[in-house]
């Protein structure tokens, strides 16, 4: 049980000025840096709203019920911080370390977390004793508050691990975040945009996702027990065995059920025939939002294909024409394309976690247009390309700025002219490669 004043009646928040604030900043460094004189920043019940604390050291300070409504917190570090019960309201937090942070019952709000790391971060219902007067008595309520994180905007913000049971995450914004191992029992995320986010390991029992888009998110020994999915995206999402028979899916939008080789069929022969006529005869493959998982379409035509948000788990494209293909969003995991043409191939949010693309071409498709001036490179942006098997494989001037790619094999690989900013490559074998050093420059997370 926390103990907490109703402050806001009895309007005792202390206001700090930018200069005083930059005071009690410059003795928390000291204090952080082991320096004589030095002292822990105590901030609890301040009136911190609008100020500057843009990358400035916070690690371990006391902000127990502190305003910071429209804050600027730009890569502030605020690791171990007490924000117990805080106001955060439309905060600036881009970029800025939130990890193990004390963040039970505080208010997030329309706040900007793009970037932040708040790995094992405590968002926990958090136990308030209030304290008033009735009738001239002393009275002593106690109220329980959730930490609420509705319309936050956490564009590839990092979760991992964090304590979120019973949050408030509506009308959020979480493209491309890791929630590894997060803890979202009972938590409320209805309407919220999850498009890429990786839920590997996370406990989402009787959570509300109702009306919430997890196109390309990947959830994978999920717990989801009594969890609401009323409505929700999940085409194009990767889901595990477990995951696709759960009961709690039912009701979500999802791919159509598996689709026999036969009908495949037809639908390739008028494709081949579309092609050879350009496109006056025949007509486009349009697959998308199909389960053609397990397949063999081993050197199919299906260059310019529409394949978006489909499922092609473990399916055999090897040597396939897939050249201009749009397949964005696509599950390819565990997919054979060994030696495909993938030039200018849209493969945006698609996964492709231990893929098999040993000396498959995914380089720009030149000279296109009535002017032959266009180029169109292949597109992996978002792309999970964990585990991937690339050896050889040709990757000139694709744009590989990847959220997770960790442990790819590249080993011989063309990567002249590739987009890396951003990629992580952790893990990744590079032997042979040929890129240069400032792309590695580019890249999160590669050692070599």
């Amino acid at each position: 049980m926390t103990e907490q004043p109703d402050r806001q009646s009895k309007n005792t928040w202390i206001r700090l000025s930018q200069n005083e604030l930059e005071r009690v900043l410059q003795l928390h460094g000291r204090f952080l840096a082991g320096q004589n004189n030095g002292r822990r920043a105590l901030l609890k019940f301040h009136d911190l709203n609008g100020l500057d604390i843009r990358q400035r050291d916070l690690r371990q300070a006391d902000l127990t019920g502190c305003l910071l409504k429209q804050a600027w917190l730009t890569k502030a570090n605020l690791s171990m911080a007490i924000l117990f019960g805080a106001d955060l309201r439309v905060a600036n937090l881009l970029g800025a370390n939130l990890s193990r942070a004390d963040l039970r019952g505080a208010c997030l709000r329309g706040a900007d977390l793009t970037d932040a790391n708040m790995v094992n971060a405590d968002m926990r219902q958090a136990s308030l004793m209030r304290y008033g007067t009735k009738d001239g008595m002393t009275t002593v309520t106690t109220e329980k508050t959730s930490a609420e994180l509705s319309a936050v905007v956490a564009h590839r913000a990092d979760l991992s691990g964090a304590l979120m049971s019973g949050i408030m995450l509506l009308n959020a914004d979480l493209t491309d975040a890791v929630l590894r191992g997060a803890d979202l029992k009972h938590a409320d995320m209805r309407n919220s945009v999850l498009t890429g986010a990786l839920l590997e390991g996370v406990d989402l029992s009787d959570a509300d996702l109702s009306g919430s888009t997890l196109t390309g998110a990947v959830l994978r020994d999920v717990k989801l027990t009594n969890a609401k999915f009323d409505g929700a995206d999940l085409r194009g999402a990767i889901l595990d065995t477990s995951a696709r028979s759960a009961d709690s899916i039912r009701t979500a939008i999802s791919t159509q059920p598996p689709v026999k080789p036969e009908q495949v069929k037809a639908v390739l022969d008028a494709h081949a025939l579309w092609v050879a006529s350009s496109s006056h005869e025949g007509a486009r493959a349009e697959l998308s939002d199909l389960d053609l998982s397990g397949l063999s379409l081993h050197a199919a035509n299906l260059a310019a294909s529409v394949m978006e948000r489909s499922a092609l788990r473990i399916a055999d494209l090897s040597e396939a024409a897939l050249a201009m293909a749009l397949m964005s969003y696509a599950d390819l995991s565990g997919a054979n394309l060994a030696k495909a043409d993938l030039r200018g191939v849209n493969l945006l949010r698609a996964s492709l976690i231990e893929a098999n693309l040993a000396g498959a071409d995914l380089g720009p498709v030149d000279r296109v247009g009535s002017d032959q001036q266009h180029r169109y490179p292949a597109n992996l942006e978002g792309a999970k390309l964990i585990r991937a098997s690339l050896p050889g494989a040709v990757l000139r001037g694709a744009r590989l700025t990847m959220p997770d790619s960790s442990d790819p094999d590249l080993r011989n690989a063309d990567l002249r002219g590739a987009d890396l900013r951003q990629a992580n490559l952790k893990g990744a074998q590079l032997e042979g490669a040929n890129l240069t050093d400032a792309q590695l420059d580019a890249v999160r997370g590669y050692t070599a």
